[in-house]
């Protein structure tokens, strides 16, 4: 399943880049869409290409209904987000590849973060797979929605973040 999100946060690329490297931030945001960040390691020099790894957990009772006939004690995502190396204008493109603990699941896909001034465009394309016959593509259709918000919920709360820091 396609999953597709963009939002507009109001700051430059540079300060938005910051702000997705922050870990306070990633906590904050994970608490934010019902979730606990367990890890979260940034390997590399920023003013490259890098890497960001981190890994949540999610309760069961945070799942969709569907979900919860297959995931009785919650989940583990891992993701890794392998940045590119900032673009003439600071524009980053990432690489996302997204890992779920205890189900044969994953997502891939792309963030870009397009400097647009003093604001930056953040737009997200992932791709869900859930190898589970007969269930498998209704279970990733019913996750769809949830990834598309919380993927959006993080640029959301980017906004609200760099005003309060």
């Amino acid at each position: 399943m396609a999953v597709t999100a963009e939002q507009t946060v109001n700051a430059p690329v540079e300060k938005v880049t910051e702000t997705f490297l922050d870990e306070a931030f990633n906590r904050h945001v994970a608490e934010r869409g019902g979730a606990t960040l367990n890890s979260f390691d940034v390997d590399g020099d920023t003013a490259g290409a890098f890497t960001v790894t981190s890994v949540r957990t999610m309760g069961a009772d945070k799942l969709p209904e569907m979900a919860k006939k297959f995931i009785k004690d919650g989940l583990s995502i891992t993701q890794v987000d392998s940045w590119a190396a900032p673009e003439s204008d600071g524009s980053r493109n990432i690489r996302t590849e997204i890992t779920v603990g205890g189900m044969p699941a994953n997502g891939e896909g792309t963030q870009r973060l397009q400097a647009q001034g003093e604001k930056t465009a953040v737009s997200v394309n992932m791709s869900l797979n859930v190898k589970i016959p007969l269930v498998g593509g209704k279970l990733a259709s019913t996750a769809e929605p949830y990834v598309g918000k919380a993927l959006s919920l993080q640029a959301r709360e980017a906004d609200a973040w760099i005003a309060s820091h």
